[in-house]
């Protein structure tokens, strides 16, 4: 017989959503809570990315920042270029590049010193069902198997969630991420043997010859280190990134001499709209896990922050009234749909509006200053598109002849325009977020039926 152990909540996985959400409950020191994180404590938050968050994610939810060995680099800002590199928007804003291991670390043990219990190198193999109902887990840990029994269960496994899959699969929260709804990515962190100019700077540069349906990066940590990769659409031919990073990336002059390759690694992004629904019977999905992600520019960790911040009132509220079914959980979905939920799903009609444009369309709407700086930054914090971006639409419009010359689509400033409209209409609906349950079935069908429309639309 498998050993047993109670708890009131059961977090599976230690990234940054899964330690967040830890972190969050821990403050009022009431709860008897797990944590089963895959990783050893030396690679705790080990997913390759960027390594890039925004200061506000933390300022927002009472999340204590990065401490001083947790941050390489404090960035002021943000620089998006052209295809041919000659035209650069510039959005200003505090943010960090992090030490993920060592801000991973800091949450963990705050946590564990009120009290959360962590196990570490051990993982969930499956979910316990029974009557509709999330109960528990089967889980190794300390290489022996053992039955977690808790009143909620949260999955913040990443965006494999292996988890979701064992659910029944009618379900919203387990809907399954389809491949082009993501991207392949790969990085290296590097010593280079030069000082970087503006190191407060992370750089975003839009190439399809170099990044198909994706960007690629460059982010300092430091003066003479740098995050280096890019990200392309997965399930659509791309080549492989890993190829592309090393036929275009590693020799520039911005990056030569390399002296050292710190660290190197791939993932796998979602770049889409968030789960439908975060929450079923007794069980909470979050984090990448959730698809809680931008689709635009695929950072992951101040929205994993978001969803575990809302995960956590809805926990809270849960076990005031006693009631872990999916109406006592729903509050997680009310607090993130509406606000970055509306963000993401708007972003989401921008990501594939973007994947459609050619290398020559990409440099007219930079280069004609069709968005500006400043939109650039309501784009990435508000995403919407002012009314300026439509004046100088119609502007544009009035000089096709010259304008279009040797552009492969005429339509580009009319898309534009419904880009906007789109973008508009998706967050209206997420703003409408069913306040219950009851309501959702309906929601997603028009939720359904705009994505059909958009795609039609910039086919």
């Amino acid at each position: 017989m498998l050993n047993e152990l109670k708890y009131d909540i059961l977090i599976i996985g230690g990234g940054p959503a899964g330690s967040s959400l830890a972190y969050f409950l821990s403050r009022k020191n009431m709860y008897r809570i797990a944590l089963v994180e895959g990783k050893p404590w030396k690679d705790v938050w080990g997913k390759p990315c960027g390594n890039a968050i925004g200061a506000h994610h933390f300022a927002e939810r009472r999340l204590v920042e990065p401490p001083s060995e947790a941050i390489k680099q404090v960035v002021n800002g943000v620089e998006i270029y052209s295809p041919r590199e000659d035209v650069v928007l510039r959005a200003y804003g505090k943010g960090f590049i992090i030490d993920r291991t060592r801000f991973g670390q800091y949450l963990l043990k705050a946590s564990m010193d009120k009290g959360v219990e962590v196990f570490l190198s051990s993982h969930a193999k499956k979910l316990l069902i029974e009557n509709n109902e999330v109960v528990g887990a089967q889980a190794v840990i300390d290489g022996g198997e053992k039955i977690i029994h808790a009143k909620i269960v949260i999955d913040a496994t990443g965006a494999a969630s292996p988890l979701r899959k064992q659910l029944p699969p009618h379900l919203p929260v387990a809907e399954q991420l389809d491949p082009r709804d993501s991207d392949l990515a790969f990085r290296e962190i590097l010593e280079i043997g030069q000082d970087i100019e503006r190191p407060d700077f992370i750089r975003i540069y839009l190439d399809q010859n170099v990044a198909p349906g994706g960007y690629w990066w460059y982010f300092p940590e430091g003066r003479n280190q740098v995050n280096l990769g890019l990200g392309v659409q997965n399930g659509v031919n791309n080549p492989d990134p890993r190829t592309q990073y090393r036929k275009f990336l590693l020799a520039r002059k911005d990056v030569q001499p390399v002296l050292k390759v710190i660290s190197s690694a791939g993932a796998i992004v979602p770049t889409r709209r968030p789960l439908d629904s975060l929450v079923w019977n007794r069980y909470i999905v979050i984090g990448d896990a959730a698809f809680t992600v931008n689709p635009v520019h695929g950072g992951g960790m101040g929205y994993a922050i978001e969803s575990a911040y809302c995960s956590s009132l809805a926990i809270d509220h849960a076990f005031e009234k006693s009631d872990f079914t999916v109406n006592g959980l729903w509050e997680t979905n009310t607090c993130y749909m509406p606000n970055i939920g509306a963000k993401q799903a708007a972003l989401e009609v921008v990501r594939y509006f973007l994947q459609k444009l050619s290398n020559e369309e990409l440099q007219f709407i930079m280069e004609k200053k069709i968005v500006s700086e400043e939109d650039v930054d309501i784009l990435s914090r508000k995403a919407e598109l002012k009314s300026d971006v439509i004046a100088n639409i119609q502007g544009a419009l009035s000089d096709l002849g010259k304008l279009f010359r040797g552009l492969k689509k005429p339509s580009l400033l009319m898309k534009l325009k419904k880009l906007s409209d789109y973008m508009e209409e998706m967050k209206k609906l997420y703003r409408n977020y069913p306040s219950t349950p009851n309501g959702l079935d309906a929601w997603r069908e028009s939720v359904k039926a705009l994505v059909e429309s958009y795609r039609r639309e910039f086919e």
